[in-house]
């Protein structure tokens, strides 16, 4: 049976990205949390599909981003050596020591890859959103998050898929009911566990303002 609200929101989410501006870079060592985000968009898509999550992140003290943008290609161990010479032109030029990154779908796996070929990059920790997954171990750095009602990227099982001994509340990968690919960069419980990952230390009451002020405007 088809779930008539779940593709609304997929045709929401492509439909706010398509209609987003441009995304700058911004950096300020005076932040709250000063690390910079770098967001890297998936397949077809665009730095723009971030709008929002830049925008709830930054609600809560992280106003450093960059964003990583790449022409239609799936060539990922190339993209992922593009990333991080990106990465340490960005850091070289603002004086930022390490960054974090959020990669939706292939943007997730180039980031991935980056990190398991580079293991002394200057990537704090990664989130990847409905990135396509092998039989490896996370990262010691990843946090992965997957939507239930995929149909690109499924999400892993919970007992015998590659990710299964971290599922759960505590562990570092997260599947997100009534959710599709696109919607991952929309939905409220995965802006609040990006947050929550990239900086532990936030104060509660910005982490509901911010969810809240997110809601309203839905």
């Amino acid at each position: 049976m088809i779930d008539l609200r779940l593709v609304g929101t997929e045709v929401s989410a492509l439909g706010a990205a398509a209609l987003s501006m441009p995304l700058r870079e911004t950096f300020d060592p005076a932040a709250p949390h000063p690390t910079p985000v770098v967001f890297v968009h998936g397949f077809l898509g665009d730095p723009t599909n971030f709008l929002l999550f830049r925008s709830y992140l930054a609600a809560g003290g992280m106003r450093n981003f960059a964003t990583f943008a790449y022409p239609p290609r799936l060539d990922y161990q190339r993209l992922a050596r593009r990333l991080g010479r990106a990465i340490e032109d960005f850091c070289i030029t603002t004086g930022a020591p390490e960054v974090d990154i959020v990669g939706h779908s292939l943007g997730g796996l180039v980031a991935r890859y980056l990190v398991e070929m580079e293991p002394r990059s200057p990537v704090r920790r990664l989130v990847t959103l409905g990135a396509p997954y092998f039989a490896n171990p996370l990262p010691p750095q990843e946090m992965a998050i997957f939507a239930a009602s995929d149909p690109f990227i499924p999400p892993p099982h919970p007992i015998y898929g590659p990710h299964a001994p971290h599922l759960g509340d505590g562990g570092r990968a997260l599947v997100i009911p009534r959710c599709g690919h696109w919607g991952l960069l929309y939905h409220p419980m995965a802006f609040q566990r990006v947050a929550s990952f990239l900086c532990p230390a936030r104060d509660t009451a910005e982490v509901r303002g911010a969810t809240l002020a997110l809601e309203a405007a839905s």
